[in-house]
């Protein structure tokens, strides 16, 4: 499905429109050899092109949200190896609750929503547990009913041991009772109670203060920065059972969209950058580099959701030829 670019209804001056399209696919272009991350220590590249994004064009975060899914889904699967047709599908329940979330009407508080977003993410696999459980039961007591007739005691003990051993497993909205490790990341996760705990911080009006203090705020990097650390944070802190970085990402995605921020997804490539960064984040209470990485994050969504597909739809004579410039 193709959605009309943000770019097309924003009513730019032409003069404006080509240097800020200009400047993204310099950006782009600088990407190809790493020199734009190795080169901006004060990470201005990233934020005055948001920031000129932002002064100059209305996005609409939903336009944005049709050309992303796909490519998230996808790239969240590699990324986190959990390829299955059941986790493929739980993801699009997510991010069909992102794309209906209406950020005008709907309440919005982190611990709810995140697990709303778990329940969802573990949807199709517990339902496919579930039906496996029904399957069990039926054999089991066919099993039972089988040794009633033969009077067998040994098939009437292996009938009343597989009925006492069939426990249905849920995940989706569970929160963990079990010490817990992050896997590929050198952090100690806090035991259950204390996770559970921090985790269930975000009902209390002083965080639900917090948050909209930020939300309403016009530094729109204040706002990037609360909702990267809270959501490291809670990666960290490991509350659910399984799934809580696919959960606490697209919980970021949403908490982007609260803000009209385009929704943003990490590419196997960018897998060690990334685990670096959130790991300094964890260890060393340090957010500079995650809180980076995801200005560079927008800015690619920004590029990949919006001026791609305007620049690819439009006619070529009446664009700058910049990607002439690019390296043979």
């Amino acid at each position: 499905m193709t959605t009309a670019s943000n770019l097309e209804e924003a009513g730019i001056d032409p003069d404006t429109f080509d240097l800020l399209t200009t400047a993204f696919e310099l950006y782009e272009i600088a990407k190809l050899d790493y020199n734009v991350y190795r080169k901006d220590n004060d990470l201005s590249i990233p934020k005055n092109l948001i920031l000129q994004y932002y002064k100059r064009v209305k996005p609409n975060y939903n336009n944005m949200l049709f050309s992303f899914r796909r490519k998230y889904v996808s790239n969240e699967i590699l990324v986190e190896k959990n390829d299955s047709h059941e986790e493929r599908q739980g993801l699009n329940l997510v991010y069909d609750y992102i794309q209906n979330f209406n950020v005008e009407t709907d309440p919005f508080n982190i611990f709810i929503n995140a697990l709303q977003m778990h329940i969802l993410l573990y949807k199709p696999l517990d339902q496919k547990w579930t039906e496996e459980e029904q399957v069990a039961k039926e054999e089991a007591m066919a099993l039972y009913e089988e040794a009633k007739r033969e009077r067998n005691l040994s098939k009437l003990r292996q009938a009343k041991e597989l009925l006492n051993n069939r426990n249905t497993v849920h995940f989706g909205g569970t929160l963990r009772t079990n010490s817990a490790v992050l896997h590929d990341f050198a952090v100690d996760v806090p035991d259950a109670k204390v996770a559970v705990r921090e985790f269930n911080q975000f009902l209390s009006p002083e965080k639900r203060a917090e948050y909209e203090k930020h939300l309403n705020s016009d530094d729109i990097f204040a706002y990037i920065d609360f909702a990267v650390n809270v959501t490291s944070d809670l990666i960290g802190l490991q509350p659910f059972t399984d799934g809580n970085k696919r959960t606490f990402r697209s919980l970021l995605n949403l908490m982007f969209k609260m803000k009209n921020l385009p929704p943003v997804y990490i590419t196997r490539k960018e897998r060690k950058a990334y685990h670096a960064a959130l790991e300094k984040a964890l260890v060393e209470h340090d957010y500079s580099t995650i809180d980076g990485f995801y200005y560079y994050k927008i800015c690619d969504s920004i590029y990949e959701l919006d001026f791609k597909p305007y620049l690819e739809s439009s006619n070529s004579d009446k664009k700058t030829p910049i990607k002439n410039l690019k390296k043979e």
